[in-house]
């Protein structure tokens, strides 16, 4: 009986902070540091790659308009040099000029993936 009776307070605290634990990732808004989750897309990887400049392998999708776009790109297979050229190579492909960049997580919080967030003018 004295065995289980330490356990109780455990158990009580462990429910405690599960309440205070946030929801699903799925239900997290998307913010200046969260973009969308990760989409399906099904388009050729070599047309990832004309759009960007980063190499194929490492680009998941891409979503988003011409205005704000979102590029799900491995952090580790993707090379530096192409991501932080990307954005602008983007916003040619979209016939605008950049206005802002930044690399965020993506909603879902998939290990290694980053969310590229382009906005073009």
């Amino acid at each position: 009986m004295l065995r289980f009776a330490s356990a109780i307070p455990a158990v009580f605290c462990l429910l405690t902070l599960a309440a205070c634990l946030p929801g699903s990732p799925e239900s997290a808004p998307a913010g200046p540091d969260l973009a969308p989750p990760i989409p399906v897309d099904n388009r050729a990887k070599a047309e990832f790659e004309r759009m960007t400049g980063i190499n194929s392998d490492a680009v998941a999708a891409i979503s988003g308009n011409a205005k704000r776009s979102y590029v799900y790109f491995d952090l580790f297979a993707a090379r530096k040099a192409a991501v932080a050229a990307a954005p602008e190579r983007l916003c040619r492909h979209y016939g605008k000029s950049l206005k802002t960049a930044h690399v965020a997580e993506p909603g879902d919080r998939v290990p290694g993936m980053k969310a590229l967030v382009v906005e073009c003018n």
